[in-house]
Formats: structure tokens, sequence, C-alpha cells
């Protein structure tokens, strides 16, 4: 992803502009952030409920597979702030939500959505042309992309594309969810340079 150039994903903006097929992702949205957003610190409660209406977006089904609730929980109320959480950290939350990466990006996202972007197969396939298990699960590309999505953040276009999103949606929206959205929606290509 380090060699993907900006403009190949900022040329797909456009399709931010369309009716809604998936209003009940936006509507969603709204909420779970704002229920994150609300709080000051986070408990084992919102842990779980904050998993399960992850999964809610999933086409699995949450099984919690440690132990580590208290560890977790830490780590959440540390993601909150604005210094991004480890690769070991990452691993922990990990091995609580379900084994999965694309589980633990959207909670870390619903948690403090201006640090964290939601990273799915979906959007995997878009910049690599692949959406292979290993590669989704790879803690090293979530990294990667997160990275990337900086740079298109940091784009001088990019403020623009993200107002015009908010009018869209018409809610505050993180600069992450829409260079996700961007990725998400054009899902059907790749910009995989082979």
């Amino acid at each position: 992803m380090s060699n993907t150039e900006v403009k190949d994903i900022l040329k797909f903006a456009h399709s931010l502009d369309y009716e809604d097929k998936e209003y009940t992702y936006h509507k969603s949205y709204f909420y779970f952030v704002k229920y994150f957003r609300d709080k000051d610190e986070l408990t084992e409660q919102d842990l779980v409920l904050g998993a399960n209406f992850t999964y809610g977006w999933m086409p699995t089904i949450l099984n919690f597979k440690s132990r580590e609730f208290v560890k977790s929980l830490e780590i959440l109320n540390k993601a909150k702030s604005s210094e991004r959480i480890s690769t070991d950290e990452i691993l922990t939350l990990k091995s609580l939500i379900n084994n999965s990466l694309v589980g633990v990006s959207k909670l870390l996202h619903f948690v403090n959505p201006y640090i964290y972007a939601i990273w799915d197969s979906r959007v995997c396939y878009f910049l690599l042309g692949t959406s292979r298990f290993s590669v989704i699960q790879n803690v090293d590309k979530y990294w990667e992309y997160l990275e990337l999505c900086d740079r298109v953040i940091a784009n001088k276009n990019f403020k623009n594309i993200h107002s015009t999103y908010e009018s869209i949606v018409n809610y505050e929206v993180s600069p992450f969810r829409v260079v996700e959205q961007i990725m998400f929606i054009n899902s059907d290509t790749t910009i995989a340079k082979f």
C-alpha cells in the first residue's frame, strides 16, 4: 500500500454522492460513534455491548474467544486517546473479539473514529486486489492502511470531499470514515497494480 497513489483513491470520491442504498448503516453508524463519544471511560458493559453492535454489521455471530476482558477494556480506554495502540494490543483485542481484525477495526473505529479506520474484505480488495483471509487478518496490513488513510486525508483536495460527504449524510463524520467509504463503495474495482 505504500506505493498506492492518493489520486488513485480520490478519483472515486464522486461515488460518495449517491442516493443512500444502505440507510441502515448510516443511521446506526451515527449512534454507534455517539455511544462511545459520550463516555469518558469505558466499562466491561460497554465492551460487551460495543462488540455485539459491531457484529450487527457483520455476517458472523460474535464469539468471545478469550477471557481477556480486563486487558481488552484497558486497551479500548487507551484507544479513546489520540495515541494509537500497539500491535500487541490489537492482537489482544483480536483474540477476544472473534479472533477477527475486521471486528476489532470496526470496534476501534466506533471508539475513536479519528484515529482508526474500518478495515474489511471490501476495502482490502479495493486496495490490494485480494481479500484472502490471511491478508485481511494481517495487522501490518492494517497499519499500512491507516498510513494510507493519513496520506489521503492530507491531500489538498480531501477537505472538500469530506465536507461534501458530511452534507450528504447530514452529520459529522471523521475523515477516516470518508476515506473508507470511498473504498468500500467502490469495492467492485481494485486499484492494485499487478
